[in-house]
């Protein structure tokens, strides 16, 4: 890219901050003149990267809702199965957030959170209509956010002695954590190297990535950073939680990606670095738990 093509692309597209900080995926000079300076990197490439980062961001946010969309129909079933009052189980998961201030009075977050949608038009009809915050669970759902959604999970789960929604509750976690850095707009794949993250993969996600065809060895860099432990989470999950239907779209469009991810894998195939192998295992998921039905 010349000079004057990245001078407009600055200017019409993107800031040079954001675009500079996808460089780290790429390869360094080791010694000799150039020791410390990027190897071949061109500004197309950083652009390129930018621009599958975004594709990806959109296709990963309503893949975050349509798993809360159908966890929340998960519980509600769970919930049915184990002949729960819809009444009774709110007030119990409620009055385990009171607490009582120096003061003495008392409080509850949760409760808080709610009424501050009185202001929203999506939601304070349904609001006014339980003023003493005595709540059904299926209208409850649909009033409090999706960290809460995933504590009143992680409630029910302990009410039922359910190991499986035990295991989903940290999944849900992860899949929070992309949700959010979707929604904020934040770079994801400007840092796909190897890192410490907070804490592993789920075990069942690892698994899932073995049974795709994913060896070993790139499970176990890739599941070493943050963002890819998110990324395979939320595939992870909706390729599981949601319906055919919408599996169906959502793996039509991330094909999509893959196809935009892949049209210049000439600016990395030739570098041994994060970007190529961090793209590799963006193909490799989405082919493997999405599939091309008519290939």
């Amino acid at each position: 890219m010349s000079e004057a093509d990245a001078e407009a692309y600055l200017r019409e597209n993107n800031n040079y901050f954001r675009i500079r900080s996808y460089r780290v995926g790429f390869p360094k000079h080791i010694g000799g003149v150039n020791d410390g300076k990027y190897t071949n990197l061109d500004f197309a490439m950083l652009v390129d990267l930018a621009i599958i980062d975004m594709h990806l961001r959109n296709e990963l946010l309503p893949m975050t809702l349509d798993i809360e969309h159908f966890c929340k129909i998960r519980l509600l079933n769970a919930m049915e199965a184990h002949h729960e009052d819809g009444y009774q189980v709110v007030r119990d998961f409620l009055a385990s957030k009171d607490y009582v201030y120096q003061n003495g009075s008392p409080q509850n977050h949760i409760l808080d959170e709610i009424k501050r949608g009185l202001t929203s038009p999506y939601t304070h009809g349904l609001i006014q209509r339980h003023p003493t915050g005595d709540w059904p669970a299926w209208e409850f759902l649909e009033v409090i956010p999706f960290g809460r959604f995933i504590e009143f999970w992680r409630f029910c789960a302990d009410r039922y002695s359910d190991r499986a929604m035990r295991e989903d509750y940290y999944m849900l976690h992860d899949v929070k954590g992309l949700r959010n850095g979707c929604a904020h707009n934040n770079c994801i794949i400007n840092d796909m190297g190897a890192g410490t993250p907070r804490h592993r993969a789920n075990n069942h996600v690892a698994q899932g990535l073995g049974a795709i065809g994913i060896g070993q060895a790139m499970r176990r860099t890739k599941l070493s950073n943050e963002r890819f432990i998110q990324i395979a989470t939320t595939l992870y999950m909706h390729q599981r939680v949601a319906s055919s239907g919408v599996k169906a779209k959502r793996g039509k469009r991330l094909r999509e990606v893959v196809q935009r991810m892949n049209r210049n894998r000439g600016y990395y195939t030739q570098l041994v670095g994060p970007a190529n192998s961090g793209l590799l295992f963006m193909t490799k998921m989405i082919d493997g738990w999405y599939p091309d039905p008519v290939a």
